[in-house]
């Protein structure tokens, strides 16, 4: 059995259930933003490939390992099925693209002025965010973290946004305030979930449809910021 896979099923279980809700981005809060800095996240060099977790039934802690086992066997089939999709991907630069789209998208948008160039960070853990945040002299910063995937055959990319406040001005804006850390989800005065799936995806159209991607995320990003709640 793999028990990386069955460690990463426990988890992806145990959050399921832990989603927080969109948090959009008020008028008031717009209307008092001098200029954003962003930051996108994107920790992966290569396009994930990813099988959907098999429930475990009603078979207890036996039925998740059995589960587990499947997984593991159905995760290994599904990388040998997808190798002739990556190798067009050599090369491609998927994380360029990402900042690019974003680039050319945001510097349209007129009620939130970001500063630019935006730029991508490949670390994601809380230390390397609470330094971009403390060092940030703009009025708020939007962390855009950005996950790409085939999954049974489909892309899928998804972008979490989140926008915390650097001034005095936003943090009356916070959803729930803690001044005991920084980056703790109550703190946030944005945050939404971005996602753009493509199905049945081949060798040949690979590199296009995540160009598509980035250029979709982008655009949806930018129309949720330049909102007129």
């Amino acid at each position: 059995m793999n028990f990386k896979i069955f460690a990463i099923i426990i988890v992806s279980i145990a959050l399921s259930g832990c989603a927080t809700p969109q948090i959009p981005l008020s008028k008031q809060a717009q209307s008092n933003i001098d200029r954003v800095e962003g930051i996108f996240i994107i920790p992966q060099n290569n396009l994930d490939v990813t099988v959907q977790a098999t429930e475990g039934g009603s078979g207890g802690f036996l039925g998740v390992l059995l589960a587990a086992a499947l997984d593991s066997a159905r995760q290994s089939s599904a990388q040998k099925a997808a190798a002739p999709m990556l190798e067009p991907l050599r090369g491609y630069d998927f994380r360029t693209v990402m900042l690019d789209a974003s680039n050319d998208a945001l510097t349209k948008i007129d009620k939130v002025r970001f500063e630019m160039p935006l730029r991508v960070n490949v670390v994601a853990s809380d230390s390397a965010r609470r330094i971009a945040l403390d060092k940030s002299t703009a009025s708020a910063l939007l962390f855009c973290h950005v996950n790409y995937r085939l999954e049974l055959g489909n892309l899928i990319v998804t972008a979490n946004a989140e926008m915390y406040p650097k001034i005095n001005t936003l943090k009356q804006f916070r959803s729930k305030p803690d001044e005991s850390n920084t980056l703790d989800i109550g703190n946030v005065i944005y945050k939404n979930t971005f996602t753009f799936s493509k199905q049945a995806v081949t060798p040949a159209n690979i590199q296009e449809s995540l160009t598509e991607a980035a250029a979709n995320i982008a655009h949806q990003l930018a129309t949720d910021l330049n909102h007129g709640l």
